[in-house]
């Protein structure tokens, strides 16, 4: 068994930036398809390791980018948490095709799966929405739906964007999900709690220079946009039918509302024709790959891809 782990870079569809990627592969093992993974806000590719190597091990050529103003995707410290001038939103979407395109090219004849977690999930909902025939498979993790208000507050950002500059931070508002996202949990030992009950998984979160960044007020309105576009009523439409769905979420995650978003996401897709396979889990929180019994998980997210495959 030899995985090797390798990072490319490739031109943001900003047309500015370049977007770091990273590639999983065992070169022991035949590919039997790819597996493209989109991660969430103020975070970074490099903490999918341990599942991309358990996929590779059983096949699956792993990839995946740091989103503009994410991981290694910035030309210097000060950008981590800036997404773009405008529209960074699709950005982030269209980034994550340039991926596709790279990886399907190398490899024209394998299926191909996209994953995505928390802003990840919006990202890939949206992805689904526009790309559609490009997938053998989706993979929505750890997703949520858009708040009321949300739309306000996406404008009140847009404003205060062409008031102060896209790259202006506010700490109060920076520091709110983390707060907003704990307040339901007893005991807790700090507001990262919400992440996972697996202590070594927040404390390691805390730790990581490149997890929790600060996001600038552009970053904040395309978080919101993106959440707003795949929560529209109109995407479950757009959604090829046919198309294999997997929808998991910890049952006890905060941004799932505990369940009911994963819920209500898959129903509207039924509404549509879908049929999507949904999967709580009891006793998880948000970041269900990194709990500490993540090998349900792992092992239900290959059982989609091996009935996917037919």
């Amino acid at each position: 068994m030899a995985i090797i782990k390798k990072e490319a870079y490739y031109n943001s569809s900003t047309g500015v930036n370049k977007i770091r990627a990273l590639i999983w592969a065992d070169d022991s093992v035949e590919p039997v398809g790819i597996f493209q993974i989109a991660h969430g806000v103020s975070e970074h590719i490099d903490r999918y390791d341990h599942f991309a190597r358990f996929l590779a091990e059983k096949g699956y050529i792993v990839c995946g980018n740091d989103h503009l103003g994410h991981g290694k995707s910035v030309s210097s410290p000060e950008d981590l948490g800036f997404t773009a001038e405008e529209d960074g939103f699709r950005r982030f979407v269209d980034d994550m095709h340039i991926l596709y395109n790279i990886m399907h090219k190398r490899y024209p004849d394998l299926k191909y799966y996209l994953f995505g977690h928390s802003m990840g999930s919006f990202c890939a909902r949206v992805y689904a929405g526009t790309f559609s025939e490009d997938l053998s498979g989706l993979i929505i993790c750890g997703t949520g739906q858009a708040p009321s208000g949300l739309e306000f507050g996406i404008n009140t950002l847009r404003e205060l964007t062409q008031k102060f500059g896209p790259r202006t931070r506010n700490k109060i508002m920076a520091g709110a999900l983390n707060k907003i996202s704990s307040m339901g949990i007893k005991d807790k030992t700090s507001d990262l709690d919400w992440l996972s009950y697996n202590k070594k998984n927040v404390e390691e979160y805390s730790k990581d220079p490149l997890c929790g960044i600060e996001l600038t007020v552009a970053g904040m309105r395309d978080l919101g946009s993106i959440t707003l576009l795949a929560s529209d009523k109109l995407w479950p439409a757009s959604v090829r039918v046919g198309l294999p769905i997997l929808i998991i979420s910890g049952g006890e995650d905060p941004i799932g509302m505990n369940g009911k978003a994963p819920v209500a996401c898959a129903d509207s897709l039924i509404a549509c024709g879908h049929e999507p396979e949904v999967v709580i889990y009891p006793a998880m929180r948000h970041e269900i790959l990194n709990e500490e019994a993540n090998e349900k998980v792992y092992l239900d997210i290959l059982g989609f891809l091996n009935t996917a495959s037919f």
